[in-house]
């Protein structure tokens, strides 16, 4: 294979870990929101474990709980 097919391959590899962790984010973040608006206090633990235990997993990406704690600071529109 020559470099040219390896190199595409690879970041095509690396594009979909990316959108794959940007999904995940992504419904993490929806998750928390609503259980935050419903008042569900033990979700809101739950997923925040879980995107605790993947920012250990990802060091190289925005923390997600950093984005779960920025929510509940932004005053209401």
């Amino acid at each position: 294979m020559n470099a040219t097919v390896t190199s595409l391959t690879a970041r095509r590899r690396s594009a979909t870990v990316e959108d794959a962790i940007t999904l995940q984010h992504a419904g993490l973040i929806a998750d928390y929101l609503h259980a935050y608006l419903n008042g569900d206090a033990t979700t809101m633990l739950v997923v925040r474990d879980f995107a605790s235990q993947m920012d250990a997993d990802y060091p190289g990406y925005p923390s997600l709980v950093a984005q779960l704690d920025a929510l509940r600071s932004q005053p209401a529109a």
